[in-house]
């Protein structure tokens, strides 16, 4: 969420929304923030930050859970946070 806003705000833009949503799938819990502000940009273009990395790394490892970032239809961002219901691992 705090990213949501901090990488999305864009004082010469439109005002900043932001959209999250819970879901339970077939698999466990679903968890999305998306924005309508500034598109996501890698630093170095082509691996997403540090930051990102290390939460990506503690899903997979205490949870077997995954975070995907995506282009948002019309701009800006959609993150998306699974995580497997324990049951289904």
């Amino acid at each position: 969420m705090e990213n949501a806003v901090k990488h999305g705000m864009d004082q010469d833009s439109e005002p900043l929304h932001i959209l999250i949503r819970t879901r339970m799938t077939d698999f466990g819990s679903e968890i999305t923030v998306e924005n309508n502000g500034a598109d996501f940009k890698p630093v170095d273009d082509s691996e997403p930050g540090i930051a990102l990395k290390n939460i990506r790394q503690m899903l997979e490892m205490m949870c077997g859970g995954s975070l995907t970032i995506t282009p948002n239809e019309g701009g800006g961002t959609v993150v998306t946070v699974t995580i497997p219901d324990s049951d289904a691992q």
